[in-house]
């Protein structure tokens, strides 16, 4: 049995420290995001900033501030939904709840391993929810030059 779990448990270790690595890399894919997000509300910002010269169609300039707005919600969004720090579970349990002296190692090990299912589970589970919540707002953002032009549109007609 003692070979059976030290495979399972090498096993398990590795599968919780790819879902930490794949938490790294959704923070890091955030960021960059998030980046030119950013870099779009700048841009939007000097644009708007220029049309207030007289002279510009009014038009152009509701557009250009419902685009830099669009970003900055899309911006708000990523940081709320994708970035706020939230605990990431550690690869191994800490000694205080292991060293269990009164316990054989195999029976420590078993119970072990429904703690560390249990943060793959939660792991997993928040790599999911912050990945899909990244994917919508990337995919929203697609959406920020229609949202521009529509407002555009409108402010022209009336």
């Amino acid at each position: 049995m003692s070979d059976l779990t030290d495979w399972v448990e090498e096993q398990a270790l590795e599968n919780l420290r790819f879902h930490i690595q794949s938490a790294e890399l959704i923070a890091k894919e955030a960021n960059t995001t998030l980046t030119l997000l950013l870099a779009g509300v700048g841009g939007a910002s000097a644009y708007v900033v220029k049309l207030l010269e007289p002279d510009h169609p009014g038009w152009l300039l509701a557009a250009a501030v419902a685009f830099g707005i669009s970003l900055l919600c899309l911006s708000g969004w990523l940081i709320h939904g994708c970035m706020k720090i939230e605990a990431i579970h550690a690869p191994t349990n800490e000694p205080r709840n292991i060293f269990q002296p009164t316990f054989s190692l195999e029976s420590i090990k078993e119970v072990e391993f429904e703690n560390l299912q249990q943060r793959i589970d939660e792991t997993a589970a928040r790599n999911a929810r912050v990945a899909d919540r990244l994917n919508r707002i990337r995919l929203c953002a697609l959406l920020t030059p229609l949202i521009a032009a529509a407002v555009g549109l409108v402010s022209r007609l009336f």
